[in-house]
């Protein structure tokens, strides 16, 4: 598979969740509100969805996965990334729906098949399989299908937003 411009190779997503596994709380406030100002728009769609999940632990997954996402964004360019724009945030939604209707439509015989087409046609692919292996794992069975779906499609929209700020 060729590179893609801007794209996140899965040594930046290992790079990321080693920096913060090694984080005081301190840093990882810090480098948390270094992203939130950077990236409010991006924050405030995030905090939309994980108020409508009424589940405290995956809200705050998904905060934690955002983070590991903008780092390793920040990480593979080398540098700040733009902020994603507040008109941005309509193609996001839209992009989030569509993807979310699509996941919620893969059958049972074909789900892996659907997966693997998924994370081939994103422009984050090591984001998107990344972010595969956490939400379809035994972690998450206690959520229902649904709210599973809508929290990788949300992460997944914001991954390739962000690669592309």
């Amino acid at each position: 598979m060729p590179v893609r411009e801007n794209m996140v190779a899965d040594s930046a997503i290992d790079l990321a969740l080693e920096h913060l596994e090694n984080m005081t709380d301190q840093e990882l406030n810090n480098l948390f509100e270094r992203m939130s100002s950077q990236q409010p728009n991006i924050m405030g769609f995030v905090v939309g969805l994980s108020e409508g999940l009424e589940d405290e632990e995956a809200a705050e997954d998904l905060f934690y996965l955002t983070t590991i996402i903008w780092h390793a964004v920040e990480l593979s360019k080398n540098d700040l990334l733009l902020t994603v724009s507040e008109e941005a945030l309509t193609a996001l939604e839209n992009r989030m729906t569509n993807l979310f209707e699509e996941i919620i439509s893969f059958s049972e015989e074909n789900d892996e098949d659907d997966m693997k087409n998924l994370i081939g046609a994103s422009t984050q692919p090591a984001l998107v399989n990344y972010l595969v292996d956490e939400f379809f794992s035994e972690q998450y069975l206690r959520l229902p299908e649904e709210k599973i779906a809508k929290m990788f499609a949300c992460m997944t929209v914001v991954g390739e937003a962000l690669g592309e700020a």
